[in-house]
């Protein structure tokens, strides 16, 4: 039990409390980030106009936030679910009644967006189309760039974590030299202990 109660107040505690801090400091660290990231995407209220092969349309909503992309260092006006960047400069927008700004956008392809004005007639719907379509360039140019940021990645990955791990080692390694003395001593109770047990089995009294 004592040898128990010294393990348990030296070098397990040790490594407990470390490895409860890191967790817990990793969850903050982790949930912090997942909300500045949603936050980003709440400037803008996007409604999307779509037109299928029949000539009808449908209306998806999206977020988006105009903010610098941290791999390929541009600016521009990010669509949270469609995951892709806009010209950021003079975007037209409403006032919505609850105060968030409301963009119309005219989605012409995969990755391909117009900022539109729609106006609503008895019998049909026109468009009031903004500057020229350029986002399918822009997307194609972040693409590369993202991709090269992804290979780069890639590539020092292995270096990252060799020195992650290469630390965490040093440490475990620092807190066992630490505790050298106590081990010591548990070792010599614990065979003093088994010289105990032997004698006492095999008869042998010990004066």
């Amino acid at each position: 039990m004592a040898i128990l109660e010294t393990l348990t107040s030296s070098g397990l505690g040790v490594a407990i409390l470390l490895i409860v801090t890191l967790f817990v400091g990793g969850a903050g660290v982790g949930v912090t980030w997942i909300i500045l990231q949603q936050r980003r995407y709440k400037q803008f209220l996007c409604e999307i106009w779509q037109q299928d092969g029949f000539g009808q349309f449908t209306i998806k909503h999206d977020d988006a936030g105009i903010f610098v992309d941290s791999q390929t260092k541009n600016k521009r006006l990010f669509l949270k679910k469609h995951n892709v960047g806009l010209e950021p400069d003079n975007v037209p927008y409403l006032i919505t009644d609850k105060g968030r700004k409301k963009v119309y956008l005219l989605q012409t392809g995969l990755k391909n967006f117009r900022y539109i004005k729609p106006v609503i007639t008895e019998n049909m719907i026109t468009f009031t189309v903004g500057e020229e379509d350029v986002n399918w360039a822009i997307n194609s140019y972040e693409r590369q760039k993202k991709l090269f940021a992804q290979s780069w990645l890639i590539q020092y990955m292995p270096f990252i974590l060799l020195a992650f791990v290469s630390i965490i080692i040093l440490i475990m390694f620092i807190q066992l030299f630490k505790q050298l003395p106590m081990i010591k001593d548990i070792v010599l109770e614990m065979k003093e202990v088994v010289q105990g047990l032997a004698q006492a089995k095999s008869g042998t009294t010990v004066i």
